[in-house]
This record gives structure tokens, sequence and C-alpha cells, in this order.
């Protein structure tokens, strides 16, 4: 490349550098002129600077619209290279600014049932907080996909994966390990070997309803169904209260998760053991364990930055399996 091209090449500004992409992809000036929100002059005048930098048509007129000529085809790649590197640019500035405009307001984040009470001891330890500044946890409900569509919420953590055009869904992980949770008392602490599903079928099943996951049949129901096994009662409850009080007055038998367990081991009256892992690859085999999504905004919308929603998202993933 001779210097004067090359300096001919520098003295064209990004703009004009679009035009000529979005001639090449569209075929037509009109529509570049559409897709830019520009008036059609200023499109025949870059296009125009274009011809004379490259000393080239660079675009023939034709009944189906612009064609490209083959210098115009060798520099396509180049050109969307610059101007995919411009958009990553101006993404990271506003990522950045937005982050900085916004460092006094708390961080939004809706998160699904359990996640609540384990996230926040997380996030409320003085060095998560002087790098996160406030956060504001909200229980995740129907419409908080739309919440973080409209602003209002910053991001969501669920087991929810339904698609939205508009939003981004990241697979963090699964749980990685299961209790069983029943009343110190409850007959089943007597097994004195691991306990074994058939055991824990043998009495009243609760589950506490997971949208997403169990909300039409838990695995343990599934399990039974399969093996031909008849459970005494199983009963769903949604709130987190009543699960604890039907355990301790019902003589029920539940499951609870890796991260549910940070908390139900702290409620009176409980015993929790371990699943084993055989055990818990038979109930996983009639149904998977539910996996966690990372739900946001396109970049560009964001008010907060990367490093910000790693933070966030670290502590929930040293606690699941990861993502395939």
């Amino acid at each position: 490349m001779s210097n004067l091209l090359l300096k001919q090449i520098c003295e064209l500004d990004v703009f004009t550098l679009l035009v000529f992409k979005s001639i090449f992809d569209t075929g037509h000036a009109n529509s570049a002129a559409k897709a830019l929100d520009v008036s059609a002059p200023k499109i025949s005048r870059c296009l125009n600077a274009l011809r004379l930098t490259f000393n080239d048509e660079l675009f023939y007129r034709r009944q189906q619209g612009l064609k490209p000529t083959p210098l115009a085809e060798s520099l396509y790649v180049a050109i969307c290279q610059f101007t995919e590197s411009v958009y990553h640019l101006e993404q990271s500035a506003i990522q950045i600014q937005n982050a900085a405009i916004n460092t006094d307001l708390p961080l939004h984040i809706a998160a699904c049932n359990g996640l609540l009470s384990f996230l926040a001891p997380q996030l409320s330890t003085p060095e998560l907080a002087q790098k996160l500044g406030q956060i504001r946890l909200h229980k995740w409900q129907e419409n908080s996909a739309e919440l973080i569509h409209a602003g209002a919420l910053d991001f969501g953590i669920t087991f929810e994966s339904a698609e939205n055009k508009e939003l981004s869904y990241t697979k963090l992980g699964s749980i990685n390990g299961i209790y069983i949770v029943a009343a110190k008392q409850h007959p089943l602490w007597d097994v004195e070997t691991n306990i074994t599903l058939e055991q824990i079928c043998r009495h009243p099943f609760l589950f506490q309803e997971l949208k997403g996951f169990n909300s039409k049949i838990d695995p343990l129901e599934l399990f039974c169904q399969r093996q031909g096994i008849l459970l005494p009662t199983v009963e769903k409850v949604i709130d987190r209260e009543e699960w604890y009080a039907h355990l301790l007055t019902m003589k029920s038998v539940a499951f609870c998760s890796s991260i549910d367990m940070h908390t139900v081991k702290h409620m009176p009256g409980l015993h929790l053991e371990r699943l084993s892992d055989t055990e818990l690859n038979r109930l996983h085999e009639t149904m998977m364990a539910p996996h966690y999504y990372l739900i946001e905004k396109p970049a560009v919308h964001r008010r907060y930055s990367q490093s910000q929603c790693d933070l966030v998202v670290r502590s929930l993933l040293a606690a699941l399996e990861p993502a395939h």
C-alpha cells in the first residue's frame, strides 16, 4: 500500500466506512440511508469519497441494485472487522460510563426461590459490598423478565430458560447436591446405612414448587411412577414457612438443594443428611436437575459492569455443577 493511499484511507471517517458496509449488505443506497438514519445525499457524498480514495467505482448499478466490484469484495472483510471493533469500543465505553453514573444507585437483582437467602450473606461481606455497592435482592416473579427488559431490574438468576430475543440467557450450572430433610425425631433417621429412594418413598413426601422445574411433577414422583411405587402422600407447597411447618408437624420427608442447605440447616427441629451420589443419579435418571440461568439486557443497555455481574455470579457458581 502506498503512503499516499494510506494517508487517504486514514482521512476517511468511521461513518463513511459504515456506509460502505451498509451498501454492500443491502445493495441499495436508499436502504443504507434508512438503516443509518441519514439523508440520501449524505450517502452519495460518502460513496464519492470512497471512490476517490480507492480510485475505483466500488459499486456499479444493476437492475437488482448496486453490485460490488472485485476491489469492493476484497475490502469488505477488512472494513467489517474495523466497524466491529468500533462497535465493541462503543459498548465498552457505554458500559463503563453507565456504571460510573449509577454507582450510588442500588443494583437490583431478581433471584428464584432459595437463592435470596443464599446470595444475601455472600453479597453483604465487607469486601464485596465495597466493590458492588448496595444490592437490592428481589424474589423472581412471573413479570421479572419484563422488568429486566424495562430497566426496573438489572438482571436475574432463575430456572426459567424460555428464550426472549430481547434478553440474553446464560446457563450457569446445575445443583450439585441434594439433602434429605425431616424432623429430628423422624423414623427415617433410624436407617443406619445410606438412605435409599425406596426408603424415602415409605413416608409422606413434601416438595416446594420451583417454577421452571417441578411445577408439573417432582422428580421423586416420576421415579415412583416408573418404579411402580405408591407414595403414602405427596404434597406441594410454595412458601418456605409452610414447607418448614409441614415437615415438623406432618412427619413428612423432603429434599433441599446444596444451596438451600445453607439456610435449612439453621431451622430448629430439622435434620439433614446428604443423599448419596448413587441415589442422586437414580433420581436424576428420571428428571434432570434444574439449571440456573443468568438473564440480562443487551450489553449496551446495562448500567453495571461485567466485573460487577461476575462478582455476583461467582458466589453462586461455587455451589453449582459447571454448565455443559
